[in-house]
């Protein structure tokens, strides 16, 4: 297969992965709160890793690691994904799921609006003309249709989305 071809095909599988996520976290959330659900995934994510250092053994390396690294590892991981996760988690929790999605999922446009001023890009009309499709259509979920009106189900929660 070629690389491009490779490429969409792990493209569009991350979609499908990713586009369950919402309904998953609101699954979840009826019978874990944001903080219980957050410890449980990081629990399971940091057992598969480890797993996975031992399957590859590596594991000899953890021991290796300097107490500054480690330290400097788990500020970032309190940073992202923890707080990051909190806070979706928390979003989810607050809205219903089809608008918290949507969202939540503008941070990828975000960052393409800030790698113009933080790295020189450069946005083509169509660019901009994308840009400005996707967060009208995030705006038309989270009013649900009503255009004028300006109301959300729940402002707080939209901003943590």
């Amino acid at each position: 297969m070629e690389r491009q071809a490779k490429a969409y095909v792990f493209g569009i599988t991350t979609v499908l992965l990713w586009s369950t996520v919402a309904t998953a976290f609101k699954l979840s959330l009826r019978y874990l709160s944001p903080v219980e659900l957050l410890f449980y995934a990081a629990l399971v994510s940091s057992l598969v890793l480890f797993f996975a250092v031992l399957v590859q053994g590596k594991a000899h390396l953890l021991a290796q690691a300097e107490w500054k690294t480690w330290k400097i590892s788990i500020l970032f991981g309190m940073l992202n994904p923890f707080l990051y996760y909190l806070v979706l988690i928390k979003a989810y929790d607050l809205l219903p799921a089809q608008q918290a999605q949507p969202l939540n999922y503008t941070w990828a446009i975000t960052l393409s609006l800030l790698s113009v001023p933080l790295l020189g890009q450069r946005l083509r009309a169509k660019d901009i003309i994308a840009i400005g499709i996707s967060y009208f259509g995030v705006y038309i979920i989270s009013t649900k249709g009503d255009l004028l009106s300006l109301s959300f189900d729940n402002p707080i929660g939209v901003l943590l989305a």
